[in-house]
């Protein structure tokens, strides 16, 4: 009987295996204006047809990507980043028509030198018919220059809104955040990367959207929903660290809502170096709410190879910038990029540049190949921004392409790499190992940029002898040691993979969730059936194979933001995943204090999931502090005050605050008081469940006397 319900929910379920599991491929990012020309009808106006001046139209677009499937195919990748296709403005401006997709007009149109949505569409399907899925650029944070080229013009679907300076006009002074706003946000331009100004001044004079305004809130959700609807599996949010935290929240929780296949969202906080700042260190929830770009550490990966370092010091910064991460394997770790000059400028030691590509593509995290890596593409003039973005040139025949193609590969069958652990084993200034290990699947890279040398480590490795997935060199291991010959300018990667006969998770695809949303959970050893649990309690399983389940998060009753999960199969129990929690029907709030007897760097925690963990209030010019969160609507909640730096200990104030989830919220020292109880306020329905029983059988005994 077991064996014919097991049968019949194979054809009911979606087959899991078609599900994404970002951690197991490779990203290749595309800058689609210079890619490939595949239908020249659609390359002016601003057009060179000379591709000499970086600045515009130099006629790629969407049937050139699909025209050259097979080509990014041959790579081995399995997701592609496009840079923005929604339509962007018609003018120049600064010089510079907008051939990079950053200055969108109409988030419901695609941009018509690139296509169509229909073109789009045939792109992603394309696309999936190879095994590639289809991530897209998306910018919320604002539309396009306020002070020129079409002044901040914002569309729907092709109806004109508002430009800047109508919507100016109407503007007005927000009492508690102090900024003077409607549809965009009216407060001059960023010239204090601090606070307020953060967050609610135009970045580098581009229209910012008051993401507040609720017509701009279901603008901004339905234009990326459009994206979902045409197959995409995720989205790179551009300059999060511009836009208020809170509020990112409730966007992201809107698309996961709304996708029938789990998203990869990552998002780009665009800070050069780990620096000690306010909004960084908000205990580095960015990247807990959703996937970061390794930007921090980029930088000097390519010091180190490209001129020289201490790999021992670059082992340690890496281990301590990980460890910062509930999710480590879900960060997105990248080379080269359209924001930095390229590694071949910086170093033409093309030896060195095969060694830090492999690097990227073995860390933990997901690698992100940006076009022409594997082809040797360079900025002219060694610059950075616009001379990053040169037109394609295709060759995979390349040895940067084999590394790609087959580290790439490696990543498909050995899981250590896609959810594995990170130790180093041995470092000094030219030298580098470190293990990564997922049960039964494990990595060892070494790599020497120094002269020779002859390396021993100690390694539980069974004895034997091993080779190196990119070179064929020879490991031998005997008796827990393992001795290697290590070539300058050498990196090898060796592996294992083991069967895994216990139930164990590598990840959760969201890792952030709300009940009756779907998770992917990514792992091996789940065999044909079992449990999952989810804070506790048991959720509602969709679908289920050996190294994929996709459930349906259940109602939890909890106040903490993290819940775990777990696994129960074949008799034996997986360990333990964490998963960010919301309650659902989450709305972006605006949360106020009186600021009037209070000074200094201040926090929030509160009493439901939201709230669980601190969060930082702004200081406005108005006198009160602020923050934005998603709350579950009507929800009465409490909050502690604390005060302190975000990278030192918190100091409780001992003051309690209350209040009751909408759009604004001003948190008051006393509970809300609610008209059914009289003045009464109990936290929970239970409550008023209590009260009125009591009063009933109250009523039936004086009935009865």
């Amino acid at each position: 009987m077991r064996i014919a319900v097991v049968l019949i929910l194979m054809l009911i379920l979606p087959p899991v295996g078609a599900y994404n599991v970002p951690e197991r491929g490779v990203i290749y990012q595309i800058m689609v204006d210079r890619f490939y020309d595949g239908n020249e009808s659609n390359n002016g106006p601003f057009y060179d047809p000379t591709h000499t001046n970086y600045r515009l139209y130099w006629g790629g677009d969407l049937e050139g990507i699909i025209e050259k499937l097979e080509y990014i195919e041959s790579l081995g990748v399995s997701m592609i980043w496009l840079s923005p296709v929604n339509d962007n403005i018609n003018r120049m401006a600064s010089g510079s028509a907008p051939y990079h997709g950053y200055w969108p007009r109409d988030f419901k149109s695609i941009e018509e030198h690139f296509g169509t949505w229909e073109t789009f569409r045939q792109l992603v399907e394309e696309a999936k018919k190879r095994g590639i899925c289809i991530i897209v650029d998306y910018v919320p944070n604002h539309s396009n220059p306020a002070t020129e080229g079409e002044f901040g013009s914002l569309y729907d679907n092709g109806t004109l809104i508002t430009t800047y300076y109508y919507d100016a006009k109407n503007a007005t002074v927000n009492p508690y955040t102090g900024s003077r706003e409607l549809i965009y946000h009216h407060n001059g331009n960023i010239y204090d990367w601090f606070g307020f100004q953060l967050k609610y001044a135009n970045l580098f004079g581009l229209a910012d959207f008051n993401q507040l305004n609720p017509w701009v809130d279901s603008y901004l959700k339905e234009g990326a929903e459009l994206f979902i609807k045409a197959g995409v599996c995720g989205f790179r949010i551009d300059a999060i660290r511009h836009m208020e935290l809170g509020w990112l929240e409730s966007f992201y929780l809107y698309l996961y809502g709304r996708a029938e296949e789990p998203l990869f969202i990552y998002g780009e906080y665009y800070l050069p170096n780990p620096e000690k700042t306010d909004d960084l260190y908000e205990f580095y929830r960015y990247s807990n709410v959703s996937s970061l770009l390794s930007i921090p550490i980029r930088n000097d990966i390519v010091r180190v190879f490209a001129y020289g370092g201490s790999l021992k010091n670059l082992a340690a910064e890496l281990e301590e910038y990980y460890f910062r991460f509930v999710h480590p394997d879900k960060q997105v770790n990248f080379l080269n990029s359209h924001d930095m000059v390229r590694f071949l400028n910086e170093s033409k030691n093309k030896e060195r540049y095969h060694m830090a590509l492999a690097l990227i593509m073995t860390l933990p995290g997901i690698p992100v190949i940006y076009y022409g890596d594997e082809s040797y593409l360079v900025s002219r003039d060694g610059k950075g921004d616009p001379y990053n973005r040169p037109m394609m040139v295709f060759d995979n025949t390349t040895e940067a392409a084999r590394i790609i193609r087959t580290l790439a590969a490696l990543r498909k069958i050995n899981d250590a790499l896609a959810f594995g652990d990170f130790r180093t084993l041995y470092a000094d200034y030219n030298v580098w190992a470190f293990e990564r290990t997922f049960g039964a699947h494990r990595i060892l890279v070494v790599m020497n940029k120094g002269q020779e040398k002859n390396l021993t480590l100690t390694l539980d490795w069974e004895d034997g002898s091993y080779t190196d997935v990119l070179y064929g060199a020879v490991m031998e291991v005997k008796d827990g040691k393992a001795i290697l010959t290590l070539p300058r300018n050498s990196f090898y990667v060796f592996h294992v993979e083991g069967e895994q006969k216990e139930p164990l998770i590598g990840s959760l695809t969201p890792y952030v969730a709300q009940p009756g949303q779907k998770v992917l959970i990514a792992g091996a050893g789940f065999g044909n059936d079992g449990h999952v649990y989810i804070g506790g309690k048991r959720a509602k399983v969709l679908s289920w194979s050996n190294d994929k389940i996709l459930v349906e998060v259940p109602e939890l009753e909890t106040s903490e933001t993290w819940v775990p999960v777990y696994v129960e199969a074949n008799g034996k129990r997986s360990n333990t995943m964490k998963l960010r929690y919301y309650s659902g029907n989450d709305i972006p709030a605006l949360l106020v204090v009186n600021g009037s007897n209070l000074t200094g760097f201040l926090w929030i925690k509160g009493n439901i999931p939201e709230l669980a963990e601190p969060r930082p209030l702004i200081k406005s010019s108005t006198g009160y502090y602020f923050t934005v969160a998603p709350l579950p609507n009507g929800t009465i909640f409490s909050v502690q005050l604390y005060r302190g730096l975000p990278w030192d200990e918190l100091e409780a104030l001992n003051i309690t605050l209350y209040g009751r989830a909408g759009s604004t919220v001003i948190l008051s020292s006393e509970p809300p008081r609610d008209a059914l109880t009289g003045g009464l306020n109990p936290f929970t329905y239970a409550g008023l469940a209590v009260v009125a029983t009591a009063l009933l059988l109250l009523l039936l005994r004086r009935g009865h006397s």
